[in-house]
């Protein structure tokens, strides 16, 4: 039996933001740009339009039986969300998990072989916001 081609943590990458590229596309969102190339560091991989909102999306995706993560802490969170609204746009995560559909097992699910069919879990967008401000004065009053 031949070795069959493992999938980079890229390519997984890439997979990920093809499947949200094409469920966004079939929602009714109109694609102003997708990188299917970009490392996790380049944020957003996909900005997009609909019924007036501008959005960027966020997008991770894992190999079964984990699903993809926003794992880059508070900080990095907030400056996407602090981009996104600098430019007018909201904020959306999507978490993708694939599993190899050739899989009969937990183990051969987990492996993400090139050129074979996979099964998807996606359910949907997370809108990303800041928690609201918290007052200046933390006395609601004085009687």
């Amino acid at each position: 039996m031949s070795e069959k081609e493992l999938m980079s943590p890229a390519d997984i990458h890439a997979f990920g933001i093809e499947i949200v590229f094409k469920q966004l596309e079939k929602d009714g969102w109109v694609i102003d740009s997708a990188d299917v190339l970009a490392d996790l560091a380049s944020e957003p991989q996909i900005v997009a339009k609909k019924d007036g909102e501008l959005a960027f999306f966020v997008v991770r995706t894992d190999v079964y039986p984990n699903r993809g993560r926003f794992e880059e802490g508070a900080e990095a969170f907030n400056t996407l969300v602090r981009h996104a609204n600098a430019h007018g746009a909201s904020c959306y995560f999507a978490s993708v998990l694939i599993a190899n559909s050739e899989g009969k097992t937990d183990e051969e699910m987990s492996v993400p072989v090139k050129g074979v069919a996979y099964n998807i879990e996606f359910n949907g967008l997370v809108k990303m916001e800041l928690p609201p401000a918290a007052p200046v004065n933390g006395n609601a009053s004085a009687a």
